[in-house]
């Protein structure tokens, strides 16, 4: 049991709290290490001996959200298919232990929300607050790249499969939505890009089979079997990682109708171009273009409704009405200049679909 004295100096609540909370870490990583090699004792009893060869124990320290288990199991030598020697840990594969070096996958996993939040120095100072345990922002960060790479690794071999035409997803439905979109990120120290630019854009996409009522709301929707990838990679990469993506999910040879929505971007409208895919411009982003460019806030209503009602050259016309009506050396002039060129070049997405 804990042992405290009425002397100690400093002795509050708050360290009371720090102290109980080490002592039942260090405690559980105590209780971890016993299980552990009790399994791994098991393990070796019941094993097909004839199959797997004892090669004695190898210590290891596995890092968790409790703090640092040092334990001993078992390696074990075996044949392959092809007569070759390989070598396993029986404990490890009965666990399915699945970790990033020695960091068990609840760290990684508590490191990485951290991440998505903080930076790499923050992160560190959490998980030594709330785990027990010491990573370096240096530490964070290689699991980061590591985890990455693992995840590469994964999206090389599904876009492979796919070219193959080996990807043959189960799910069958008539209309498929998609949404594509890019949102530019500063990012941290050894991952910032070089010059100007400390930005560099995370493109996403998102399929769904439709939409229905948020529970308890009468006008919030929420889309229905949601798919999502993302990606840092350039635009190539990425059109090949969605269509692998979808391809995984659902049977492509059955769907009938693909409507994507976008801001109208090179990178997505390419996505159409040697696909059968519906390219719509997004009704958010057209939305966003008026009010940006157009500072009556009554004209604004009315081009918003004529595009949403899907007249678009009502709309069109309505902009160039304004332009003839507007000094050229004007400010306004020239949004409402950027404005009809950004309209007249989606003008294919701003055609509804029957």
């Amino acid at each position: 049991m804990y042992q405290f004295s009425l002397n100690d100096n400093g002795f509050t609540f708050k360290e009371l709290e720090k102290r109980i909370y080490k002592y039942a870490c260090d405690e559980a990583c105590n209780a971890l290490k016993s299980i552990l090699e009790s399994l791994d004792e098991k393990l070796l009893n019941e094993r097909d001996s004839k199959v797997y060869r004892n090669k004695g124990r190898k210590q290891t320290c596995l890092r968790t959200i409790m703090g640092n288990v040092e334990y001993s199991r078992r390696i074990y030598e075996f044949k392959l298919e092809d007569g070759k020697k390989a070598t396993k840990y029986l404990l490890d594969e009965y666990l399915g232990m699945d970790t990033i070096g020695n960091v068990s996958i609840n760290l990684v996993e508590t490191i990485l929300t951290n991440v998505a939040e903080v930076s790499f120095r923050k992160t560190s100072e959490n998980i030594k607050t709330m785990c027990n345990q010491y990573i370096s922002a240096q530490g964070v960060w290689n699991i980061v790249q590591t985890l990455g790479e693992k995840i590469k690794e994964l999206e090389n071999r599904k876009i492979e499969l796919n070219e193959k035409g080996a990807l043959k997803g189960k799910k069958e439905v008539p209309v498929l939505f998609q949404e594509q979109d890019g949102v530019w990120l500063y990012l941290q120290g050894k991952d910032r890009p070089k010059g100007k630019n400390k930005k560099k854009e995370l493109k996403l996409a998102v399929s769904y089979t439709g939409w229905t009522l948020r529970p308890g709301s009468k006008k919030e929707y929420v889309v229905v079997d949601k798919t999502v990838c993302a990606s840092f990679s350039n635009s190539n990469y990425f059109k090949k990682l969605a269509s692998a993506t979808i391809s995984e999910k659902y049977n492509v040879d059955e769907i009938q109708t693909r409507i994507l929505n976008g801001d109208g971007a090179r990178w997505i409208k390419a996505t159409c171009e040697d696909q059968d895919i519906n390219f719509q411009l997004d009704l958010f982003h057209v939305s966003q273009a008026i009010i940006r460019k157009v500072s009556d806030k009554r004209t604004q209503k009315q081009l918003l409704k004529l595009f949403r009602e899907g007249k678009a050259d009502e709309g069109l016309e309505s902009i160039v009405n304004m332009m003839i009506l507007t000094n050229e050396e004007d400010t306004a002039f020239k949004k409402l200049a950027e404005l009809y060129d950004y309209l007249a070049h989606n003008r294919d997405g701003l055609i509804p679909l029957n």
